[in-house]
């Protein structure tokens, strides 16, 4: 199988930065509208719909960039590093905002946005999303966004891709629905 090397910048088409906090404060938040994703939301591999706070239609569409969509990944970038997770396509709602702890990438048509989620989730991904973290108060990645663009990774093509993520979208949801009929008996 043949692999192909590429910086992710090289692979996205759209990277963007959560809002900054004054952005949003207490007072924005509202019964329902447009879902505000927190550390709780990126467990796993998928966007953990389970529970949000909400913005206002006309309050997300403010934040402009800071809407995050079906087909995007979205990462931690301080706080609980490591997360990444991508929002599937039969996701709860159709758009989200991120929080200023997260930035989120549109993936381009040589990646599929579960592979680089896959990806990141092995060893070697997980070292090289973390090699410019900074332990110092807060965890957080450095320059998160820029560095993120630089990480080089190593992929198949796309149709190798697509086969891989079908195994592995099988095993998660098959975990999904075990975990939810656990939870069921337990309640």
């Amino acid at each position: 199988m043949k692999f192909n090397s590429y910086r992710i910048k090289e692979l996205i088409d759209e990277i963007s930065m959560g809002p900054f906090g004054s952005n949003i404060k207490v007072e924005c938040f509202v019964d329902s509208g447009i879902p505000v994703l927190n550390g709780s939301n990126l467990t796993g591999f998928a966007l953990n719909d389970d529970s949000f706070r909400f913005v206002t239609e006309e309050k997300a569409d403010s934040l402009g960039k800071a809407n995050a969509y079906r087909g995007d990944v979205v990462i931690t970038h301080r706080g609980t590093l490591g997360q990444i997770v991508f929002i599937p396509k039969n996701s709860k709602y159709s758009r989200y905002v991120i929080s200023q702890s997260q930035f989120r990438v549109k993936c381009n048509e040589k990646i599929l946005p579960q592979y680089l989620v896959y990806y990141f989730h092995t060893k070697i991904g997980q070292y090289k999303l973390l090699s410019n973290a900074s332990q110092v108060g807060v965890p957080a990645l450095a320059r998160a966004s820029t560095t993120f663009q630089t990480i080089e990774i190593d992929i198949p093509e796309i149709q190798v891709q697509k086969k891989i993520v079908d195994l592995l979208e099988t095993i998660r949801e098959k975990i999904e629905l075990n975990n939810k009929i656990n939870y069921n008996l337990v309640a």
